[in-house]
């Protein structure tokens, strides 16, 4: 996603806006692997403040995910909304060299700060949905659609030792 902000940069108060569209490749994010079923769109409003330019923008797109409950694939919509800081890395003063985007060029791409932005909004865990029952601790089975047939005792593991007792001990 490259975006070309020569009008904006050289005048104060200025607006651009941008309408943008773009494939992104798989990625890592807690040793899962995260593909895209969606073009990453976005659409971005660039104003000079005088001191920095300020983007706005929303991004929209739907990943791949993996439940982290019952292991099943399922389609995670993705509508954000993000706000950076971007200053031409001349001008850029220490505390902007620490916090905002630095770009030497009036011409860049976009695509890293995108991707940081959607990987900032992802869950620590997915889960397909809030009601998801997972799979079964003792044989596997996906709760959500079948009821396993394990006995299960409902006895405190600390107690296991008791249970072994008899009444003629």
């Amino acid at each position: 996603m490259k975006v070309n902000i020569t009008r904006v940069r050289r005048a104060a108060g200025e607006t651009a806006q941008f309408d943008l569209e773009e494939d992104f490749p798989p990625f890592e994010f807690a040793s899962e692997t995260i593909s895209f079923l969606s073009p990453v769109h976005v659409q971005l409003r660039v104003h000079n403040t005088g001191k920095l330019l300020l983007a706005q923008g929303i991004v929209v797109t739907e990943l791949k995910a993996v439940c982290g409950r019952c292991l099943e694939d399922f389609r995670y919509p993705m509508n954000l909304s993000f706000e950076d800081e971007w200053v031409y890395a001349p001008s850029a003063t220490e505390e902007q060299q620490e916090s905002a985007f630095l770009f030497e060029k009036d011409e860049f791409m976009i695509n890293e700060r995108i991707l940081e932005q959607i990987v900032l909004a992802l869950p620590m865990k997915f889960v397909c949905t809030p009601n998801c029952q997972g799979l079964c601790q003792l044989c596997g089975a996906n709760l959500n659609r079948e009821k396993c047939r394990c006995v299960t005792s409902e006895a405190d593991p600390r107690l296991a030792g008791l249970a072994k007792l008899t009444l003629d001990d």
